[in-house]
């Protein structure tokens, strides 16, 4: 692996479906691409690539499976997963910030609940 002078900093604005759904494309993509890789393991780490997803949940909540859970209390308790529960979210290249985003420039994200700044070069 070549390694680049400083990694491709992405950053993605909210999670659930629409987050996740890029975030799981973008560890396909970028970080799982050896072509051994049958995802029964993490992949190993990328130093060239750093993706923060910033939401103000810490899971993910399946929202088309609300009206099935009401009626099936079983179902109900699989509508939350905290994305500590999901193994592939944990790897190096991953960062999870629980915040709101305040303020979006060209730049980075300004968060609600820190005086942090998330800096980017592409922002989903």
């Amino acid at each position: 692996m070549h390694l680049v002078s400083s990694p491709i900093r992405i950053a993605i604005a909210g999670g659930n479906y629409g987050g996740l759904g890029a975030l799981k494309s973008l560890y396909l993509n970028l970080l799982a691409t050896n072509p051994d890789y049958d995802g029964s393991k993490q992949a190993p780490p990328n130093p060239n690539v750093k993706i923060t997803l910033i939401d103000r949940r810490d899971g993910f909540v399946h929202y088309l499976g609300m009206t099935r859970g009401l009626s099936q209390p079983d179902y109900a308790r699989k509508l939350w997963v905290p994305y500590t529960d999901m193994p592939w979210l944990q790897h190096p290249s991953i960062t999870i910030k629980k915040d709101i985003i305040s303020c979006i420039t060209p730049t980075h994200v300004e968060l609600v609940n820190s005086s942090e700044h998330v800096e980017f070069d592409y922002l989903v």
